[in-house]
């Protein structure tokens, strides 16, 4: 088959990010040609495999595969993702375990995310092995149906059903990897098939043939699994400027609703064990003691939430800090835009920081740790303040610095939007 080429640019991604997204394939066997570029990664630079080819811009026919159930913020992401796509003329089939776009309430979602926390691990992993076997059939249903250019597939843990699709039918495969699931969930959670987890991983990273991630430090990973340099595209994340703008959300309403103090610091995400979210006991008690008219934001839900409001209130200071719980993607954008500053305490040291983008669409200052795909993005005294990842003490520092000047507040806002 002929080349043809499909470019997706600012796409939005996870809770309204925007990915700037360009690959080219030159066919949709494996044994042909194929290349691929991302102009805003990896310095603009196209890489290429195999022999030249003649391109076509004609329309291609992609089939996307994932494992997301429905839950923000992977599924704003893979819809965004596939709406950018079709508006480029390309036909987009989605194979996943809920149709497209059925996202589940905030609240449905939490109480799944705790059954599966809850679920000993080893079952947990099971299930998700066992999964291939659906996965397996549903794109074997698609694929004998009609005709894809290739498969372009969300990696997720254990998930080895796109790369043996792909494989039976000749057809080439794009990963898009966000996490490595084996090191990030061996580390944070712990594998009870870590060695197989790791193994499958790496495997499936070499055979893909080509693979998008969102940081330079992931990439960095991805080459020490094997994977070779010039089958890898950075694509670093970012957001709609238009969906998450200043002026398009007012902020009075929701302040005087929440009885939100005159500076309001923000959290917005998943309290995940790698946010540092259990550290803002202490960030909160040192502000508190020295500014009465500064409160705290949480937006989101996870397994942090429940202690660090239990240690809040053991500390005297819950009266400080308003908790929302998670909400619908729409309504992110008007909780931004109560806040004035944005932090994040902590981080892992590969994933692209979202928080960081959204704070900046909306004109806030930023707090974030020096953890590697910070610093790729923020400038430190530029474009944010940066911390050493957890320093409880320097968060509070900072946000005091911050909260004493409006002006610092303003020009690091502006330039991070910029």
């Amino acid at each position: 088959m002929a080349a043809s080429r499909c470019c997706a640019g600012s796409i939005p991604a996870a809770s309204s990010r925007a990915t700037s997204l360009c690959f080219t394939t030159t066919t949709s066997t494996r044994s042909r040609p194929w290349r691929r570029c991302c102009p805003s990664g990896a310095n603009g630079a196209e890489a290429s495999r195999g022999c030249s080819s003649v391109e076509r811009s004609t329309p291609m026919r992609i089939l996307y595969h994932h494992r997301t159930q429905g839950e923000e913020p992977e599924s704003v992401h893979i819809a965004s993702i596939v709406a950018a796509l079709r508006r480029r003329g390309h036909d987009v089939d989605v194979v996943g375990p809920v149709p497209l776009g059925a996202a589940r309430e905030p609240a449905k979602s939490s109480s799944i995310a705790r059954v599966k926390g809850a679920m000993p691990r080893v079952l947990v992993e099971l299930a998700q092995l066992a999964y291939n076997v659906r996965s397996l059939w549903q794109l074997f249903v698609r694929l004998r149906r009609s005709r894809y250019d290739f498969i372009y597939e969300r990696y997720a843990l254990y998930n080895v059903a796109g790369l043996i699709a792909a494989r039976m039918f000749g057809l080439v495969l794009i990963l898009e990897v966000n996490t490595p699931y084996a090191r990030a969930w061996g580390k944070y959670y712990g594998l009870r098939f870590a060695r197989l987890a790791r193994a499958l991983e790496r495997y499936i990273f070499r055979q893909a043939d080509a693979i998008i991630t969102v940081t330079e430090a992931q990439r960095a990973l991805l080459e020490e699994a094997g994977v070779a340099a010039e089958r890898i595209t950075v694509c670093h994340n970012a957001i709609d400027p238009q969906e998450f703008h200043p002026a398009r959300n007012s902020a009075k309403s929701l302040r005087h609703t929440l009885g939100l103090p005159a500076i309001t610091v923000g959290f917005v995400g998943t309290m995940n064990r790698w946010q540092g979210v259990q550290g803002f006991a202490d960030v909160i008690q040192r502000v508190v003691a020295q500014r009465g008219d500064v409160g705290f934001l949480f937006v989101g839900d996870g397994e942090h939430r429940g202690p660090l409001q239990a240690e809040l209130k053991r500390r005297g200071v819950e009266h400080a800090a308003i908790f929302v719980g998670r909400q619908a993607h729409a309504a992110i954008p008007e909780f931004l835009a109560a806040m004035d500053i944005g932090v994040l305490l902590d981080s892992n040291a590969y994933g692209s920081p979202m928080k960081v983008f959204e704070y900046w669409a909306m004109s806030q200052a930023v707090v974030a740790p020096t953890v590697p795909p910070v610093l790729e993005i923020v400038r430190d005294g530029e474009t944010g303040l940066l911390i050493a990842p957890g320093d409880t003490e320097a968060m509070a520092r900072q946000i005091l610095r911050l909260a004493a000047d409006p002006q610092l507040r303003a020009r690091l806002g502006e330039a991070g939007r910029k």
